[in-house]
């Protein structure tokens, strides 16, 4: 199958091409820019195609589309703001979530040949729905999004499905949760990185990371977030459009980087004390409920295979082979 991703080449769209090209898919990247010079040498990127262009010019999609000849599209160019971001620039947020998703519907009708479209959203359509037992599930949870990110991926969700009733094209819906793993790298386009990523650039820095809280949450490992992707490319007994799509349990941020700290030698984590300021931000001010998956898995069958453990062992290779950790002296 040939799978044009927009977006490409940032992190969710590397994770997604690496499994992409382990299964025998050709792989297209649509981005304004060249591939990160840290994994332009990537072995299991190898055999993907970069078309550059931006997601905010029709011309561009179009030019795109006519090269690849995907059968299928996955949508992920998007801008995640934080608050900074969307009082700098929210023209261009509305312009790149909302926009830039219509452009590329109208362009797939007028291109043609292609059989499913997968557009990406998020868990921040939710809004905050305070932790406890009760999952978030996709037709029970209403939708309030209370960030400019939620607000313009749900006016994204509903502009996709009018515009592909409209072009009778086969669009699915797949609202990540907070992903964080491998390829993850600044970008530009995401201002505030997961905590994962966070902790790791307090260590670089030689520094211990300091946590607000325990940060416990249904973290989504970025190899697991790619298999639920795939899983709606190619799924052929979808019976929703929209998929939550996250690992079915929660973990925190805390064990998960005690864990990790112990395989490439950092300098550790701890909890913030009185009068001491985090070293890692979130933007959530409380944790937030888990995702439902149940949708998902029975269509699909979907599996999440990254726990705790095996996502700090995974990621401990990677980052010795891409992005290694400078050891440093803790504080």
């Amino acid at each position: 199958m040939r799978v044009l991703i927009t977006g490409g080449t940032g992190f969710i769209g590397l994770a997604t091409t690496e499994a992409l090209l382990a299964l025998g898919h050709e792989v297209f990247l649509f981005a304004p820019a060249p591939l990160s010079a840290a994994f332009a040498n990537a072995p299991t990127l190898t055999g993907a195609r970069l078309l550059l262009g931006d997601i905010r010019a029709e011309a561009d999609i179009v030019s795109a589309l006519t090269a690849a000849r995907p059968d299928a599209v996955l949508h992920l160019a998007a801008i995640t703001p934080d608050a900074d971001a969307e009082s700098r620039m929210p023209a261009m947020v509305i312009e790149v979530n909302i926009g830039g998703t219509a452009n590329l519907l109208k362009a797939l009708s007028d291109t043609g040949g292609t059989n499913r479209l997968v557009t990406t959203s998020s868990v921040a359509v939710y809004g905050q729905i305070d932790a406890g037992i009760i999952p978030i599930v996709e037709d029970i949870s209403l939708p309030d999004p209370n960030g400019l990110y939620g607000i313009t991926k749900l006016a994204a969700e509903k502009t996709a499905i009018r515009l592909a009733g409209l072009y009778d094209i086969d669009v699915r819906i797949a609202r990540l949760g907070p992903v964080f793993g491998p390829w993850e790298h600044g970008t530009g386009v995401r201002p505030l990185l997961s905590p994962h990523a966070q902790v790791l650039q307090q260590w670089r820095q030689g520094e211990v990371a300091r946590l607000p809280r325990p940060m416990s949450g249904d973290w989504l490992y970025s190899r697991d977030a790619a298999a639920g992707l795939v899983a709606l490319l190619t799924g052929q007994r979808l019976q929703q459009v929209v998929y939550n799509i996250g690992p079915g349990w929660t973990e925190t941020v805390e064990a998960w980087a005690l864990h990790l700290s112990q395989m490439v030698a950092a300098p550790g984590v701890r909890l913030t004390m009185d009068n001491e300021q985090p070293t890692v931000r979130i933007s959530m001010p409380r944790d937030r409920a888990a995702l439902s998956i149940d949708r998902l898995v029975a269509d699909t069958g979907f599996t999440p295979h990254y726990r705790l453990e095996e996502a700090a062992t995974d990621y401990a290779d990677w980052l010795n082979n891409f992005d290694p950790i400078t050891k440093g002296t803790p504080e």
